[in-house]
């Protein structure tokens, strides 16, 4: 049996590769722009390629873009040749970036031709493994096959608040570089010395605590994670990481010591688009709970 609403995501979120394909999500990739040399995430190049060039060119700042309408409405086409007519579409935050905006042009043009759909667009507030995590959440209510389009927006409009993206980087260069650095800039006096641990709300950086080591960081990460989760098992928990997949195994395993919780964790890089303000070595963990 069909399930009866699609779901489509912007690719920064990263949501693990094994999770699109098991419950049929379609995502539309941003464009990065290395030197001369434009590609698309996770189409063009992937993650381990784009941070291996990060390492070899650190004096060059990667340029990401936003995916047209055109992108959107390819998107919303194939969706409605498999025979949906009721979309989610779920997309980084706005003051990160102006994809909402592209998605909902795509999506007003798409209902003049397909008046038969009905496509609902909700903003993140958030990017990366916040993003990831409510994604899947969203996935996870659509594979019951019990919930109108309706009560689903309506549910996830409810997560949105309380969406947890905690995350550290080795470096504020790129975010500065970025315009990213949102209430982080109170670390730029000792940029060379501190390995932040920060948090996305609304889609604004905002500094947790200022560390000096990367194992105190991700340490710090693990005690904040676990202070937010209630019940570890009514919760998506996803840990994204940028080419440092041992700094990850240490995060779960201290979230799962934390949270005496042997459940699934979900994993997978950070992308292209969210790794070209973070840096290599970046690595978050989002929550959803509920």
């Amino acid at each position: 049996m069909q399930q009866r609403i699609a779901q489509i995501v912007d690719s920064a979120g990263s949501i693990p590769r094994d999770i699109l394909k098991k419950y049929n999500i379609a995502e539309v990739a941003f464009y990065i722009t290395l030197g001369e040399d434009q590609y698309r995430e996770n189409i063009s190049i992937n993650s381990q390629v784009f941070y291996e060039h990060m390492l070899r060119q650190k004096g060059q700042i990667p340029k990401t873009s936003i995916p047209g309408p055109a992108e959107w409405v390819n998107a919303f086409k194939e969706k409605y040749k498999e025979g949906y007519r009721d979309y989610i579409v779920t997309t980084i935050a706005a003051p990160l970036s102006a994809s909402v905006q592209s998605a909902s042009i795509a999506a007003d043009e798409f209902k003049v031709s397909h008046p038969d759909t009905n496509i609902n667009i909700i903003e993140t507030n958030t990017c990366a493994c916040g993003q990831a995590a409510l994604e899947i959440k969203i996935a996870k209510l659509i594979e019951q096959r019990e919930i109108t389009l309706e009560d689903l927006v309506k549910r996830v409009k409810s997560f949105l608040p309380e969406v947890v993206s905690l995350f550290s980087v080795n470096e504020l260069t790129y975010m500065r570089a970025g315009g990213r650095i949102g209430g982080a800039a109170a670390f730029l006096g000792k940029l060379i010395n501190i390995k932040p641990v920060c948090e996305f709300i609304d889609g604004v950086v905002h500094p947790i605590k200022p560390v000096r080591s990367r194992q105190k960081a991700l340490q710090t990460l693990a005690d904040e994670a676990a202070k937010r989760i209630t019940r570890a098992e009514d919760a998506i928990i996803c840990v994204q990481y940028a080419i440092c997949q041992e700094d990850a195994a240490f995060l779960i395993r201290q979230l799962r010591e934390k949270l005496n919780y042997n459940g699934p964790i979900y994993q997978s890089p950070v992308g292209a688009v969210i790794g070209s303000h973070s840096g290599p070595s970046a690595i978050g963990i989002g929550i959803v709970q509920g």
